[in-house]
Order: C-alpha cells, then structure tokens, then sequence
C-alpha cells in the first residue's frame, strides 16, 4: 500500500526553498543602462606588423642608358672637280685648327683667273670713259648702267675663282684628329666627294633619352655620371635638353659635356647614364614592398595614426642590389610589412610592431 505525503507538508517545503533562495541574493534587479559590451572585436581584426621608419635626405637620380659621342665630327667633302694632289696626314694624327690636311689639283684655274682679271680690267676701263662722256652729257644713263653691270660681273667671276683656288686647299676646321681618309692621292673627286672625316675629342657627349615625367625636373648644370662597360666613371654636365619627344618612346634627348684633355678613346661607347637632381626626403624600404595602385603608379601600404590602411603613391629616388629609397610617404611612417596582401584601404587593422613577432620566434 502506497502511502501519501500529506499535501500541507508539500507546501510547506516550497516555501522554505523560495525563501532559502531570495535571502542568497541571487535575484538580479532590473537595469536602467544595457550591460556593457565585452571587447572581442579586436580579436576579429585582421593582423598585420609594422616597422617604423624616417625619412632621410637622399640625393635624387635618374639612371638611363646612354653613349658616349665626340663632341662634333665632320667629313670634309670637295668642293670642286679635280683630283688629290696631296694628302700630309695619316688615320689617327692630330691637328689644330687651319691645318693644311689636303690639296686638290687646281686644274685651269690659275689660267681662268687671270683671264677673269684681265677681262674685269677691261670693264673697269670702258666704264671709265663712260662715265667721263656722262658728264658731258654725251652718253645716255642706260648705257653707263650697261657699263657698270659689266664691271660688277667681271668682278664677279674673279671672286668666283678666287673661291675655288681657296676650295683646293682642305684645312682642319677645329682641333681634332683624323678618323678617316676616304681617298688617295691621284683619286678623282667631283664636288661632294667625301675626302677626310676629323673629330672632335677635346671634349664628349654624355647623351641619352629621359622619360618625360622627369624631363621638367633636369635643368643645365646638372650632373650626370656615366658609368662605361669597364667600370670607368667620368662626369659631365648637362648642357642640353630636347623641347621635343621622340614621337616612339616619348623619351627626351639630354646632352651633357665632358672635358677629355687625355683624349680617352671612349668615343661611340654605351654607358648607364645617372643624373643628380640634388637631395630629396625619401624612406628606405624593401622592393618586395611596392605595390601597384588602380592608376598602375608604384605604392606603398602603411598604416594611420588609428590603425587604418593607407596606400600612397611613391616615387623612386634612389636604388641599390638590396634596397629602394622612394619619396612621397609621411616624414615618419608605420610601414606594413607582414599581412598587406590580407587588407584594404582604409580598413582598421590589429598592428603589432615588427619587432614583437621578432621575440614571439626567439621565445
């Protein structure tokens, strides 16, 4: 028989329990303000380390390929028909300016100028007389005209000839030195024959094409290095640059002078061409960090002072093997160097400096 538990006693327990649990404190009174929120959100950032790095003052360089050209070069061509009569220099020898370098044969002429000359005193003897007999009002004013048109014709033809004897003696236009000798004595020229071809190398051209985002930078006096294939360096100054594009490559044309007292013989040679233009503020960062941005401009990723991503557009200074100095970035700079490939612009970020990852592997 199953016995019961009488029902004052059921109740009696409840309220000893309700009363047990009130007098715990365990019942929480109402709030007027929500409760606040724990701070989990910054477990949910993306992470990313950063080093910390200063501008310093750079000097600013552009480097191209180039050559290096004589300063001016000239083939001296006949100006007359004749032959070579005689050649006095050999490929290779000096001489300075006025030098008789070659003869050409001058034929008749010596003949023809005496015969100009003695036609042209002639003229100058009938217009004499004419003009005597104009005065006395016994020739007409177009005939002393005809008389005076003879004159200035003989005279004419006498300088004519006197041009071609001077045309028969080729003498060196500057200092320079022979390249070459494109004939032999006895050769036969007509005018425009190619003769003799003298150089320049008392100084050099430093020259080589420029992109033309930097051709509004260069300006004369600046200094340009060029590098040759051997390792020798000589410098110049720029001396000239292009007001046009080439129409293909959109480069500009620079000229840089160079003194060459030793007469290197370095003319025609390549050479990579570094034009100084002075110091600029620029960071000194990794190549593995540039970036291209939308616009397809190199650019780096670093951080604001809240933590946010930032991509700016840099601009190359300076280059070695193992680094790149680029210019545009803040004076001081929080530069991503882990983690930029995970982010965005403008995107907030857990940053922890480089340095701490550095412990974290040592520990």
């Amino acid at each position: 028989m199953i016995s019961r538990i009488p029902t004052y006693w059921v109740a009696l327990g409840i309220v000893i329990l309700i009363t047990a649990w009130v007098a715990s404190g365990s019942v929480e009174t109402a709030k007027d303000s929500p409760p606040e929120a724990t701070d989990t959100g910054q477990k949910a950032l993306p992470k990313v380390a950063f080093r910390e790095i200063g501008a310093v003052s750079v000097a600013k360089t552009i480097t191209v390929q180039g050559q290096v050209e004589p300063w001016r070069q000239l083939v001296l061509g006949s100006r007359l028909d004749s032959y070579v009569e005689e050649i006095r220099v050999e490929k290779g020898q000096r001489v300075k300016k006025g030098e008789v370098i070659l003869t050409l044969s001058e034929e008749d002429l010596p003949a023809r100028m005496l015969e100009a000359k003695a036609e042209a005193a002639v003229a100058k003897s009938e217009l004499t007389a004419a003009q005597s007999l104009f005065k006395r009002g016994l020739l007409a004013d177009t005939e002393l005209k005809v008389k005076e048109a003879s004159v200035a014709s003989a005279e004419a033809a006498v300088a004519r000839l006197d041009q071609l004897l001077q045309h028969s003696v080729i003498k060196a236009p500057f200092d320079g030195v022979i390249e070459t000798r494109h004939v032999e004595v006895g050769a036969t020229v007509q005018t425009g024959t190619e003769l003799i071809e003298i150089v320049d190398d008392t100084k050099l051209k430093l020259v080589g094409q420029i992109p033309q985002q930097y051709v509004l930078q260069l300006k004369a006096g600046d200094q340009m290095v060029a590098r040759l294939l051997n390792g020798k360096e000589v410098k110049g100054r720029v001396s000239f640059i292009g007001y046009q594009a080439n129409s293909s490559t959109r480069t500009y044309r620079v000229e840089a002078e160079l003194s060459n007292p030793e007469h290197l013989r370095i003319a025609g040679a390549t050479a990579t061409l570094a034009i100084d233009l002075g110091e600029v503020k620029a960071h000194k960062i990794s190549p593995a960090l540039l970036s291209l941005d939308d616009k397809g401009n190199l650019s780096v990723e670093h951080l604001t002072d809240d933590n946010h991503v930032q991509i700016t557009s840099v601009e190359r200074v300076k280059a070695t093997n193992t680094a790149l100095w680029v210019s545009g970035l803040p004076q001081e700079t929080r530069l991503i160097t882990l983690g930029k490939g995970f982010v965005t612009e403008g995107q907030l970020v857990n940053a922890v400096p480089e340095s701490d990852l550095e412990e974290e592997r040592i520990d």
